[in-house]
């Protein structure tokens, strides 16, 4: 939710909130892994999350509440179709890209937001 000690990412509460609204309402929950390594460096799951058979990573792109970041292969079967929904999002102003330069291709930047 953030980088920095302190407060969180801009819609990153949002992003939270919705993700537990679709989980709690939820009659399936699946996590699928794609064909490479099942853990990151970091130890997290790398996996896709079907909420009801729909991804969870394509609602919150869809919402503009996530960004396309850190895909490495083989792991990226959906990379192309992120990318295309993001920019959707993008295009519509939503959320996360409602802010101009909010999200750069070094990160995120809150400042931008206030």
């Amino acid at each position: 939710m953030n980088y920095n000690k302190g407060g969180a990412q801009p819609y990153a509460e949002e992003a939270k909130e919705y993700t537990i609204n679709l989980l709690e309402k939820a009659k399936k929950i699946e996590a699928v892994y794609d064909v490479g390594p099942e853990t990151d460096n970091y130890d997290r799951l790398l996996a896709y999350v079907f909420v009801d058979n729909v991804l969870l990573q394509e609602s919150l792109l869809n919402e503009g509440l996530a960004v396309v970041r850190y895909i490495h292969k083989p792991n990226n079967t959906f990379e192309d179709a992120f990318r295309s929904i993001q920019q959707k999002a993008q295009d519509a102003k939503l959320n996360i890209w409602s802010h101009e330069d909010y999200f750069q291709k070094d990160g995120f930047h809150p400042e931008v937001v206030q």
